[in-house]
């Protein structure tokens, strides 16, 4: 089976507190965007996995499809083992979910090979990630608590983004230790109504940019030369900014001359997941 599964966008995120188990409660708007891991998987007849990234051996030894298998053998029937070849183009530590997409998609294609049915989102967020249920339910949501409670968000209209992802990362774990010492201070930083309904803000914003100054530069230096709001994504460290058409958003990416990993120009999609073979 050959798949693409997609990055995504907070547009806000709220931090709540940390839980005894050390993942934080949140309340976050996620969208899916058309930026893909491609993903194949193949049933062996061997009594192991072969899991290979293409483009990134540490990953090749430990990742969130080595969580996703684990906790699929724990937690359900599953006695099968795969080829699992991964090329993947969402950059790591980004703020862009890439890891837990990969996982998701992974959970959700070996159920369907195998007539599996998928362990709880409660145990999932435990052993594998707190942003894999939003994958694997696959739609734009309001993700609360740990990651596990999704409710379906529907926006109507196009989201164009120009997304700016620097060439440095941010350890999620690291921007949420930091909130969990300076959650007294002003971690809500500003905010900006997209809609009537929907606000963008970020609570790790303080955090990520105490733990990388290079992000207020970055946001301050971008704002500054397009005239437009730019915001972080998740914990970070990726960058965007919103437009109503992929023309507007093509322009605005014209008028970067930035050394980053990547910039590009992205849109909200319906779903994250996209089987393209058996």
């Amino acid at each position: 089976m050959k798949i693409k599964t997609s990055a995504k966008i907070n547009l806000n995120l709220a931090i709540k507190s940390s839980e005894v188990s050390h993942l934080h409660r949140i309340e976050s708007l996620m969208v899916p965007i058309d930026l893909y891991d491609e993903i194949n998987i193949d049933r062996n007849s061997k009594d192991n996995d072969s899991i290979i990234f293409k483009n990134n051996l540490v990953l090749t030894n430990h990742s969130t499809i080595h969580k996703a298998l684990f906790c699929l053998r724990n937690n359900t029937d599953l006695d099968n083992f795969f080829d699992i070849r991964i090329n993947k183009k969402i950059p790591i530590e980004a703020g862009l979910g890439g890891g837990s997409s990969d996982a998701a998609a992974v959970m959700v294609s070996i159920s369907k090979i195998c007539d599996l049915q998928l362990p709880a989102f409660s145990t999932i967020t435990k052993e594998v990630g707190s942003d894999v249920p939003f994958f694997i339910n696959g739609r734009s949501a309001v993700v609360k608590n740990v990651g596990d409670k999704i409710e379906d968000y529907s926006i109507a209209h196009d989201i164009f983004f120009l997304i700016i992802i620097p060439t440095f990362g941010l350890s999620t774990k690291a921007v949420f230790n930091l909130w969990d010492r300076i959650q007294n201070d002003d971690t809500a930083a500003d905010s900006f109504p997209l809609t009537r309904d929907v606000t963008i803000f970020n609570h790790a914003l303080e955090p990520a940019m105490r733990l990388k100054p290079e992000i207020k530069n970055l946001k301050d230096s971008i704002e500054k030369l397009l005239g437009e709001r730019v915001f972080m994504t998740g914990t970070g460290s990726t960058l965007f900014s919103i437009f109503d058409s992929e023309e507007e958003a093509a322009d605005a990416k014209s008028k970067i001359n930035i050394d980053n990993r990547l910039i590009l120009v992205a849109k909200k999609i319906d779903y994250s997941y996209k089987e393209l073979s058996d």
